[in-house]
């Protein structure tokens, strides 16, 4: 050994080629310092962690058990000697070690992390939530990561990414830092470095309840409901106690149309934790859902009360459609204009609820400055790039020609018939899909995400609409029999069921691909009411070409184009519905609506305003009134503000 420089050389050589991934030749090195030196504990620990890693626990355990008897407070050897134990399915050893070690190093965050996963694991419920507890309360950067999540409550995204990455340059294990930029990435749709960064958080610490609350949002980003169930109730189980986890099941289970139990769990949430602002808002929405109107107001309202700059709570309870604004309330909003805080997202709401309050109350102008405002802070965070859809779908009308569609061989008579209702939002889908969904045989379900799911996994695979061509006939009936695989937990045994995703009008040559017997729905508004009142909503995520007047108008135009191509090369299969012509002759409207679907006429088709199901849509009150015409030439209060709309329009205007 002496010609090596010494134990502290030999040793430092086997760190190096244990890092230069040879752990073979580091073994060997260890083995030699052994040999002479047999009680040298740093040695002693990095054998035996290179042996747990390789899986032989029951070498790793002889190494550490002889480090540790040499160092009782050597931390690194008792962590790895507790997981040793784990893997040889020794847990109780793994925590009456980590109990001793605890007993000693009260602070050492990782130790106590550890001692919950093993006491949560023989079943130690209580116990193990407790250790969990310390673990936190120890972290040495539980200031920065309460700093980070401050900054992600006030909208600065940036701040609290930038203090994570932090965190983890220091630590690369620290599961909250983790979490945090799983949970960012997620809000910034990059779903698979989301759960690329929750799989190796899981790995470290697998009964944290935050990483499977991440895990919950990433199926349900993936429309996947059976995971994010299983995901949700894991955490739940983890930490029954923890609001936030009834929370994270209430919106997994409002999301999959659930609204009866998300209600209860949003309930149980707030019996936990009274003052949580953001609970009473999302209990507001499901009693929406659910038609509860007197009772989704109280909880808007007491979301208001709990926070007045949230702002997204006084939008929501513009969004009602029938909420009336006192002038102190009209006069807080604007307060919380001026004040300027919640960030972005919750200025914007603010903008569009006073441009509600305002409208309401026949004041146009000032109504439309708010609307212009709320568009415009939101466009500016987020472009939509017009160029980009009619070149998209300029290709589509190449690619999927007559010929080309009529080449895709249907499998037989298709079991079940998904009826799509496509078009632009605004423009009545809501209200066709309650028509539908009022029939004995038809299923309501909502705007189903599947569909963009798979538009989006082509296009990585070698770009959409073209990805489509290299695609067999195997290869569609596969995605159409897992469209129908994934949408079951919404539609249940229903023959007939709608989806209800507008934007999946430039999709119908897919979705005719891979499920020859669906049946389209094109219900159209008239340009100026329909981009108006898409203008004047506060969508909460995607439509992001309705945040500007021109774009809106561009957006239209295409539409247009790519239901025109939709009916050349698919004669007979869309059926073009004017919402006009729903409301001035609704029976022979619906009737029309029936006998394209292949249903027998029923009158409670008529009646769609007493159906009792859940709606999730911003039109859900209004699907529950009698047809009216008051979204008829609405447009008309906002005309004089409307020029760059009419002329991006140009010809659809007299479509």
């Amino acid at each position: 050994m002496a010609e090596l420089g010494g134990v502290r050389k030999a040793f430092a050589d086997a760190e190096a080629l244990l890092r230069g991934r040879q752990p073979h030749l580091a073994i060997r090195q260890l083995r030699a310092i052994l040999r002479e030196h047999p009680r040298e504990v740093n040695s002693l620990r990095l054998l035996g962690s290179i042996r747990l890693a390789q899986g032989d626990a029951l070498a790793a355990i002889e190494h550490l058990r002889l480090a540790v008897a040499q160092a009782p407070d050597f931390a690194q050897a008792n962590l790895d000697l507790a997981r040793a134990y784990r893997r040889d399915g020794q847990v109780d050893q793994a925590v009456t070690c980590l109990q001793a070690f605890c007993a000693k190093a009260s602070g050492h965050s990782e130790a106590w992390r550890l001692l919950g996963d093993a006491l949560l694991e023989r079943g130690d419920m209580l116990a193990g939530q407790d250790a969990l507890r310390r673990a936190a309360a120890a972290d040495p950067h539980r200031r920065e990561v309460a700093a980070a999540l401050r900054h992600l409550r006030r909208g600065h995204r940036q701040a609290a990414e930038e203090t994570f990455r932090g965190i983890l340059k220091r630590r690369p294990d620290h599961v909250a830092a983790l979490v945090g930029l799983a949970n960012i990435a997620l809000d910034a749709g990059a779903v698979e470095d989301a759960e690329r960064l929750l799989r190796y958080a899981l790995k470290i610490a697998p009964n944290e309840d935050t990483v499977w609350r991440g895990l919950a949002r990433v199926h349900s980003e993936r429309a996947d409901y059976n995971g994010a169930e299983a995901a949700a109730e894991r955490a739940l189980a983890l930490a029954p106690e923890n609001p936030d986890c009834w929370t994270m099941l209430g919106t997994v289970q409002a999301w999959g149309l659930r609204p009866e139990r998300a209600k209860e769990s949003f309930e149980r949430a707030l019996s936990i934790k009274p003052n949580s602002p953001r609970v009473a808002l999302s209990l507001g929405h499901v009693l929406k859902t659910l038609g509860e109107r007197r009772a989704c107001g109280r909880a808007y309202r007491r979301a208001v009360e709990l926070d007045p700059d949230l702002g997204e709570a006084w939008w929501s309870l513009a969004d009602l459609k029938t909420y009336a604004f006192s002038d102190d309330e009209i006069r807080r909003m604007e307060a919380g204009v001026a004040r300027g805080d919640g960030g972005l997202a919750q200025q914007a709401a603010f903008r569009f609820a006073l441009g509600k309050a305002l409208e309401d109350r026949g004041n146009w102008d000032d109504a439309f400055r708010h609307y212009a405002a709320g568009n415009g802070a939101k466009h500016a965070a987020e472009p939509f790039d017009s160029a980009a859809l009619t070149e998209r779908r300029r290709r589509m009308e190449a690619l999927c020609t007559a010929e080309f569609l009529a080449a895709q061989t249907p499998p037989g008579p298709a079991a079940v018939k998904p009826i799509f209702v496509v078009g632009l939002p605004r423009s009545g889908s809501t209200l066709i899909e309650q028509i539908l969904a009022s029939h004995s045989a038809v299923q309501g379900t909502m705007e189903l995400p599947q569909v963009q799911t798979y538009t989006r996994e082509l296009e990585a695979k070698g770009g959409y609409p073209e990805a489509l061509a290299a695609m067999s006939p195997a290869d569609l009936q596969a995605l159409g029999e897992r469209y129908l695989r994934e949408t079951k937990p919404y539609r249940g045994d229903a023959h007939w069921f709608i989806d209800k995703m507008p934007n999946n009008f430039l999709h119908i040559g897919l979705i005719h691909a891979m499920l020859p017997g669906a049946i389209f729905i094109d219900i159209r508004r008239h340009p100026l009411d329909c981009c108006c009142s898409l203008f004047k909503q506060n969508f909460a995520r995607g439509q992001t070409f309705s945040y500007d007047l021109k774009a809106l108008g561009t957006y239209y135009r295409d539409y247009l184009e790519m239901m025109r191509h939709w009916r050349a090369v698919l004669p007979g299969r869309v059926l073009c519905v004017p919402y006009e012509s729903v409301v001035q002759d609704t029976e022979a409207q619906v009737r029309g609506l029936l006998s394209h679907c292949g249903l027998p006429f029923e009158e409670a088709c008529l009646r769609f305003h007493e159906t009792k199901r859940a709606v999730r849509t911003a039109s859900a009150e209004q699907v529950r009134q009698p047809i009216n015409r008051r979204g008829i030439d609405s447009w008309r209060r906002f005309e004089k503000h409307l020029a760059p709309l009419q002329q991006a329009l140009g010809w659809a205007l007299n479509s």
